[in-house]
Formats: C-alpha cells, sequence, structure tokens
C-alpha cells in the first residue's frame, strides 16, 4: 500500500510545475523618490533665489547646479537597476570602497579647501564635494560586503579556532572589533577636518547595520571588550606621549561641538547673558544663536498654511544658511504646518519602504545595504529637520534631495540606486505552483 502512494506522489510531482515572479523593483520607494527630488527642486528654488541674484546675479544659480548633480545621480541609478546586486557581493568591491573613502578622508583633511573653519571640501574641476558623504555610502557598502564574506568564510567550515576555549573571543575580534576598527580609522580623518556630525551619523548607522546582521550576543560581549581595551591603552598613550601643543590642538578642533551645545542650551532656557550667576555656563551670545532663532522665527511665522509660496520674509539674507541647512525652515514659513508636516510624512513613507525591502531582501549583503542606506536618508532627514526647529543641537547637515549641495545629493541617489537593485534583484520572490 505504501509504495503505491509513494508512486502516487512521485507522478504528481512530476506534474508540478513552479513559476517564480519577475524581478520587479519597489515602485513606491522609486515614487517617493522622484516626488522628494520634485519637491526639494521646487523648495531649493524658492530658498535660494534670492541668495543666488545677491551672490551670482543668477536667481537660478543653485537650482541649476543642483540638476546637473540630480541628473548624474538619476544615471547611475538606473545603470545600478540593471546590475544584479549579488555582483557587488565580493570581497574585492568592498575593498576598493574602504580603500578611496579612507584616501578622500585623508586627503580633505590634509589638503580640503576650507569654509566656515572646517576642511571639509575638496576642488576637482572648478567643483566642490564633501568626501564625507562618500564616507556615509562607502561604510554601509562595506559593512555589507565584510558581513556576507565573513558568513560565506562560516558556512565553508572555516574560521574555526584549534582550542575551542579561545573561538569566542576571536569570534569577537572578527565579528565586531575589527571592522570597528576599520570604520574608526577611517573616520578619525573625518572628526579631524572637523566634521563630528558625519562621525556621530556614520556610528549611528553602523550600529544599525551590526544589529541587523545577526552578530551573536557572545561576539557581542567579547567584541566590547576587545574595542574597550585598545580604547583606554590608545588614550593613555596618547595622554602619556603627546607633546602638549598636541593635546592643545586637538582639544581646539572639537572647540565647536561645545560650542553647538552652548547654543542649543541658550535656545532652550530663559537665561540671560547679563544674569550669569557664579558656577553657570556662559550662555551663547546672540551672533552664535542669531540663524537659530531665525530658523525658529520662520518656523513659527508661517501658521498653518503659510505665507505662501515664494513669500518667505526669511530668505531675504535674514536666514544665512536658507538655501541650504535651513531649508526645511523656510518651507514651513511658505506652506506652513502642512508643508513642513509634508515632508516629514514623506520620509516617514521612505523609511516604511526602505524597511519593508530589507524585511524580504534574501540574504546578508542586501539586507544590510536596505538598512543602511534606508537608516543613512531619513535619519539624516530628521536631525536635519530636528535642528531647524530647535530641538536638537546644531549639526551642520544638509537635508536630503531639498538642501543646496549637489555632492551630498549625487551620493544620497546612490544610495537609493542600490536600494533600488536589493528590491528588484535580491528579494525572496513569489512562487506560483501549477499542477496539470
Amino acid at each position: 500500500m505504501n509504495n503505491i502512494v509513494d508512486k502516487s506522489l512521485l507522478e504528481r510531482k512530476a506534474d508540478v510545475i513552479e513559476v517564480q515572479s519577475p524581478y520587479r523593483m519597489n515602485i513606491p520607494v522609486l515614487l517617493l523618490t522622484f516626488v522628494l527630488i520634485c519637491y526639494g527642486m521646487i523648495m531649493l528654488f524658492s530658498a535660494s533665489m534670492s541668495r543666488g541674484y545677491a551672490m551670482e546675479q543668477n536667481p537660478l544659480y543653485y537650482v541649476m547646479n543642483q540638476a546637473q548633480w540630480t541628473l548624474l545621480g538619476i544615471g547611475i541609478v538606473l545603470v545600478l537597476l540593471f546590475i544584479p546586486i549579488r555582483v557587488f557581493d565580493h570581497l574585492p568591491f568592498f575593498i576598493v570602497a574602504y580603500v578611496l573613502a579612507l584616501a578622500l578622508a585623508v586627503i580633505t583633511w590634509k589638503f580640503g579647501a576650507v569654509y566656515g573653519g572646517s576642511r571639509r571640501w575638496l576642488e576637482i574641476g572648478g567643483r566642490t564635494f564633501q568626501s564625507s558623504e562618500f564616507v556615509k555610502v562607502a561604510i554601509v557598502f562595506c559593512i555589507a560586503g565584510y558581513r556576507s564574506f565573513i558568513v560565506r568564510l562560516r558556512k565553508a567550515g572555516k574560521l574555526r579556532c584549534a582550542n575551542p576555549k579561545v573561538q569566542g573571543i576571536f569570534d569577537g575580534f572578527v565579528d565586531l572589533a575589527l571592522p570597528f576598527m576599520a570604520i574608526l580609522i577611517c573616520l578619525s580623518f573625518v572628526v579631524m577636518q572637523p566634521h563630528m556630525s558625519c562621525f556621530i551619523i556614520v556610528l549611528v548607522i553602523t550600529a544599525v547595520c551590526f544589529f541587523v546582521s545577526g552578530i551573536k550576543l557572545r561576539s557581542w560581549f567579547y567584541g566590547g571588550i576587545i574595542l574597550l581595551l585598545v580604547f583606554v591603552v590608545a588614550l593613555s598613550a596618547f595622554m602619556i606621549f603627546a607633546k602638549e601643543s598636541d593635546k592643545k590642538k586637538l582639544a581646539d578642533n572639537f572647540s565647536h561641538v561645545g560650542t553647538r551645545l552652548n547654543i542649543f542650551a541658550t535656545l532652550n532656557s530663559e537665561q540671560n547673558p547679563d544674569d550669569k550667576r557664579e558656577g553657570e555656563t556662559e550662555a551663547a551670545d546672540e551672533n552664535e544663536v542669531y540663524q537659530n532663532r531665525q530658523s525658529i522665527i520662520a518656523i513659527g511665522s508661517g501658521g498653518i498654511t503659510g505665507v505662501g509660496f515664494g513669500n518667505s520674509r526669511q530668505k531675504f539674507m535674514y536666514l544665512p544658511e536658507a538655501h541650504n541647512d535651513f531649508v526645511f525652515a523656510i518651507a514651513c514659513e511658505e506652506l506652513g504646518f502642512i508643508g513642513g508636516l509634508s515632508i516629514i510624512a514623506l520620509f516617514w513613507a521612505f523609511l516604511c519602504g526602505g524597511l519593508l525591502i530589507a524585511w524580504k531582501a534574501k540574504g546578508d549583503f542586501p539586507r544590510i545595504l536596505a538598512v543602511g542606506y534606508t537608516t543613512l536618508i531619513v535619519l539624516q532627514a530628521f536631525l536635519n529637520i530636528g535642528v531647524a526647529m530647535g530641538v536638537v543641537p546644531p549639526t551642520g547637515i544638509t537635508l536630503p534631495f531639498f538642501s543646496a549641495g549637489g555632492s551630498a545629493n549625487l551620493f544620497f541617489l546612490i544610495a537609493v540606486g542600490l536600494l533600488l537593485s536589493v528590491s528588484r534583484s535580491g528579494v525572496s520572490r513569489k512562487t506560483l505552483t501549477i499542477i496539470e
């Protein structure tokens, strides 16, 4: 009887045809990106027209520059869409990405152009770009590639110690300590530019990428201990052997951090500089808090529906960085609470779409890429919005797709291109079973 049943099942399996769904990208995320680009261009035009006319005698100056970078980014996105994401999941790709990111960080630190007291820009062919924007994208790519490489080695039976007692320590070093130290080496040159906001953003994204990469709790424990020991040894060596001039130079390099924290504290307190009491930290002066106050005034003056598109008063040189770090404030002034809420809603929708792609991702490499790039774009957007609203200390970062900064938007589009590539070729496909 059993033989008859088995024969029947075999005959039925022979008549089964499984058809997989075709590769299709995530259309909602594609449309969201298109809306963000168009919305950003419109708001950038309104926010930058007065500055463009005053500085360059061309009200379209910043918009045209942004459009050129954006078109280049869109071209790269179209190319990435037709390349299966697994093509990038090889050791040489993330080694090249890391070396290039490290080289750009070092070159910028030593030879970059100085604007606003920071050496963050490289000038190539009459154009400038922030190397730190490439570093953000490259670090996520490197983490994804490294974790995928380590998983493949373990599946092949490698990375095993002869002594089982040290296996946990070795795994902690390989899984956490080694890649984190490599990232810190690259970020150390970014910090020295100085660019503390980039350092913080990349650290947060790194933690998120490690969290979703399936690292065991034992590796977190031993890896954390190794990193702590390395930090203590490095700090002790610096304090013992470094010259006083080097210590002072390092302290001066981070003085802007204290200034920005003081600005944030002053904005959120009733302290008057003339009424300073003994033991209290001196409040930031009016020049230091001026731009943040003007941003809050712009947001508040917009009300529910705003003063009307193009009718902002703050963009007429009252808010110095209206076209850049504080473009969200101009959007709120002209479009009101509704306009500001619409921008926040778009980035929330992008977060949901990106995480949905990550949820469906098949394999460590596409999953980490999707989570990392979604976190990068949304985290930077919300930090920028928080600064404009006065709920986050000033950071000096742009609003993705809205702020003037062509190179930044180029690398954001590259991140979106890789995210869409994951949605097209790096997710599990539905299978349709047909029985004849």
